[in-house]
C-alpha cells in the first residue's frame, strides 16, 4: 500500500472492514438486548404466567454479568485480541438465547439470560469498541457511528422478523431461527476482523500518525489527554472524569434500555394495535440508528462531551412528548425526535472516553466506566414495576427524564485533565 500527499494511503483503507464486522455483530448480539424481547415479552407472560416483573428480573441480573464479564474482557481483549473473543462469545451467544427460549423455569430462563448477556458483551461492547477504536483517531466517530447504527437497525428488521416467525411457527421456533442467526456471526468475524491496523502494515485511519493527531487535536479544538494504558484502583478514585463519565451515561443508558425494551408494550397499552405498536417501535429504532450516526459524527468536528450533554438534554424532552401521545401524529413525534436523540447514547460514550484518555488507554478505561454505566440495569425493573403498580409506566418516565438532566449537567462539567 502506497503513501499519498500528506501521508494518507491512497487504496481502500481496511480498517472499514473492521467496521462492517463490528456492525453485524452489534446487528445480531445488541439487538437481542436492546429491542428483541419487544417480540417475546407479551408471548413468555401468556405462555408461563410470569408477570412483566418476574421477565424484567432477567435483563437486569444479565446486565449486572454483563458488566462483571466487561472487567474481564476489557483485560483480555489487549492480549488475544477482539477476533477471537467475539467468534468465541457469538457462539455463547446463540446457544444461550436458544436455551432461554424454551426454558420453562424461571430459574432457568434468568440462567440463560445472564450466559446470553455475558455472550453478547463478548460480541459487543468494549471488544468490538476496542476493535473499532484501534482502527481509527481522527474518524473515529464517524467509524463508531456506523459500527454502532446496527443496534437500532436491529430493532427495525429483527423484532417485526421475530414476530413472522412467532405467528408462522410458534416461541421455539422463533428462538432457534435467530440463533442460527446468531452462531453466523463467528465465521464472518474471524474472516473480517484484525486487531489492529499495525498488524497489516498501516497506521489507524489509513493516515500516518503526525497527520491523524493533528486531526483529532487541532481541529477539534482541543488536544487528546493521553492516560497510562493500565490503571490502578487509586487513579480510578481521583479521576473526577472517570466518575462524571460512568455516571452520566448509567444515568440515561438506564433510560433508554428501560424505554426501549418495553416501547411495543407502552404503544399497545396506550391503544395502539399490535401492528401499529410494532411500527412505531421499528420508526424509533431507525430514527436511533440516524441518530447514533450523527451524534458520533458531530464528535468529529465539536467537543465530544458537549456534543454528549445536548443529547441527554434533547433525550429528556423527547421522553416528555410520550405524555402527549394520544394519536398517531404525537405518537410520530415522539417516534423521530426521542429516537433520534437516544441513538447517540451507545455511540458517543466509546467517543468520549477515547477522547479524554487516548487510543492505547481505551480498554483499561472502558472496562472500568463500565462497571459505573452498570447502574443502567436498573432501568428494567423501574419500568417493570411502575406498570406492575399502577399499570402505566408514566412514573418510569418521569424518573428518566430527570435521569438524563443529571447526565447532561455532569457532562457539561466534564473537564480535560480531570
Amino acid at each position: 500500500m502506497t503513501a499519498g500527499p500528506e501521508g494518507r494511503q491512497t487504496t481502500f483503507f481496511y480498517g472499514w472492514m473492521i467496521v462492517l464486522a463490528a456492525f453485524i455483530a452489534n446487528f445480531m448480539g445488541a439487538g437481542l438486548g436492546f429491542y428483541i424481547f419487544n417480540a417475546f415479552l407479551e408471548p413468555l407472560t401468556r405462555l408461563h404466567g410470569w408477570t412483566r416483573t418476574d421477565i424484567n428480573l432477567g435483563p437486569m441480573l444479565g446486565y449486572i454479568v454483563s458488566v462483571i464479564a466487561g472487567l474481564l474482557y476489557g483485560t483480555i481483549v489487549t492480549r488475544v485480541g477482539a477476533r477471537a473473543i467475539m467468534c468465541a462469545s457469538s457462539i455463547v451467544t446463540a446457544l444461550s438465547f436458544y436455551f432461554l427460549g424454551v426454558s420453562d423455569n424461571l430459574a432457568l430462563f434468568y440462567l440463560f439470560y445472564m450466559l446470553m448477556m455475558m455472550g453478547i458483551g463478548g460480541m459487543n461492547g468494549i471488544v468490538s469498541a476496542t476493535a473499532v477504536n484501534n482502527w481509527f483517531i481522527a474518524k473515529r466517530g464517524r467509524a463508531m457511528g456506523i459500527a454502532t447504527a446496527a443496534i437500532s437497525l436491529s430493532g427495525v428488521i429483527l423484532t417485526p422478523a421475530a414476530m413472522l416467525i412467532l405467528e408462522a411457527g410458534g416461541l421455539e421456533s422463533a428462538f432457534l431461527v435467530i440463533s442460527l442467526c446468531i452462531a453466523l456471526v463467528a465465521p464472518i468475524v474471524w474472516l473480517l476482523v484484525r486487531n489492529r491496523p499495525e498488524d497489516k502494515g498501516l497506521h489507524p485511519d489509513g493516515i500516518m500518525p503526525v497527520t491523524a493527531w493533528s486531526r483529532t487535536g487541532r481541529e477539534n479544538g482541543h488536544a487528546c489527554f493521553q492516560a497510562p494504558s493500565h490503571w490502578t484502583i487509586a487513579m480510578f478514585a481521583r479521576s473526577g472524569n472517570f466518575w462524571k463519565i460512568g455516571i452520566a451515561y448509567g444515568l440515561s443508558m438506564a433510560s433508554v434500555l428501560g424505554v426501549m425494551y418495553q416501547l411495543k408494550p407502552r404503544f399497545s397499552d396506550i391503544g395502539f394495535d399490535t401492528g401499529s405498536a410494532v411500527a412505531l417501535m421499528a420508526g424509533t429504532a431507525l430514527a436511533g440508528a440516524v441518530g447514533k450516526y450523527a451524534w458520533a459524527h458531530l464528535c468529529d468536528h465539536f467537543k465530544a462531551k458537549n456534543v454528549a450533554a445536548i443529547l441527554m438534554a434533547c433525550n429528556a424532552a423527547g421522553l416528555c412528548l410520550m405524555f402527549a401521545v394520544n394519536s398517531m401524529a404525537t405518537a410520530l413525534a415522539f417516534v423521530i425526535f426521542y429516537g433520534f436523540a437516544m441513538g447517540g447514547v451507545v455511540s458517543t460514550q466509546p467517543v468520549i472516553i477515547a477522547e479524554f484518555f487516548g487510543r492505547d488507554a481505551y480498554p483499561s478505561i472502558a472496562r472500568y466506566v463500565g462497571v459505573i454505566v452498570g447502574i443502567d440495569c436498573i432501568g428494567y425493573p423501574i419500568m417493570g414495576r411502575s406498570f406492575d403498580l399502577s399499570r402505566s409506566y408514566d412514573a418510569a418516565y418521569g424518573i428518566f427524564i430527570l435521569f438524563n438532566i443529571m447526565a447532561a449537567t455532569l457532562l457539561f462539567i466534564l473537564k480535560k485533565k480531570g
